[in-house]
């Protein structure tokens, strides 16, 4: 059962993120499971944002194409060298790339902000090779079915963190198999009392960060220098596992698959 805190990733995750705990916390098992990837290229990197994640991911590794919407963010990837090429897009109509260009796409924790599911994966799907393959980190319905707080401050989450697609396993599978897609399999992270605790985490940090709300234990708890606060979230979250047995976990690696065509 590995913790949080025995990831290799936690270290520089909290450094960044120690003023935003939820964010450091839920990327660990992103992170460790797409380390986990036999990549084959050319790869896309899908909602890839400043490329943070996929650097600590594929350590020296070029990638070889970044698509994102958030042009400030775009120009951080440009600027890392981490892309052979970085182009902006909005992956829910058009992706900037030729069919069958890619031999594996990712996407960390993105495509569940976008409206229109169903064109984001169908463009996926074309610019995939035969033989192709698709690797999504999302959350999924457990961390909303686990929610910790009542149900108006569920809606008010899911208004400021708008989470278009948080589907089950069947939902997913359904979804990519209309777009095209087979073999799609999936590995779980954080079981329910993990995720309540990562639910709660976040509520209370986005409410503060993103809508100027929060309470005095919030407020108190953010307070200090980096040092004093890495310490204290080590403490509170590093000895929380991040695996999850198969059909608990609140989040999940969706794994899937371009059938080959051999006449092409």
């Amino acid at each position: 059962m590995p913790t949080i805190a025995e990831s290799r990733f936690w270290p520089l995750l909290l450094d960044r993120y120690y003023r935003s705990p939820s964010i450091a916390m839920c990327r660990i098992p992103e992170v460790e499971l797409f380390s986990r990837i036999s990549l084959g290229f050319p790869v896309l990197d899908h909602c890839g944002g400043d490329g943070y994640i996929a650097a600590l991911a594929f350590p020296g590794c070029k990638l070889d194409a970044c698509v994102d919407i958030d042009a400030a963010r775009l120009e951080v990837a440009r600027c890392s060298g981490r892309y052979a090429a970085v182009k902006w897009g909005d992956v829910g109509k058009k992706l900037p790339f030729e069919d069958r260009q890619f031999t594996t796409v990712i996407n960390n924790s993105g495509i569940e902000h976008v409206p229109d599911l169903r064109t984001a994966l169908v463009e996926i799907h074309r610019v995939l090779k035969g033989g192709g393959k698709l690797h999504l980190n999302v959350l999924n319905s457990r961390f909303f079915d686990n929610w910790p707080f009542d149900r108006e401050s569920l809606a008010a989450y899911r208004d400021w963190q708008p989470f278009y697609h948080a589907l089950n396993e069947a939902e997913w599978s359904a979804r990519l198999e209309e777009a095209g897609f087979c073999r799609v399999s999936f590995i779980d992270y954080f079981p329910p009392e993990v995720g309540r605790i990562l639910a709660d985490v976040d509520f209370r940090y986005s409410r503060m960060y993103l809508k100027r709300r929060f309470t005095l234990t919030t407020l108190l708890e953010s307070l200090g220098p980096k040092r004093l606060l890495t310490r204290r979230w080590d403490r509170r979250l590093g000895g929380l596992r991040w695996d999850a047995r198969p059909g608990e976990g609140v989040g999940f690696t969706v794994s899937a698959e371009r059938p080959d065509e051999p006449n092409r």
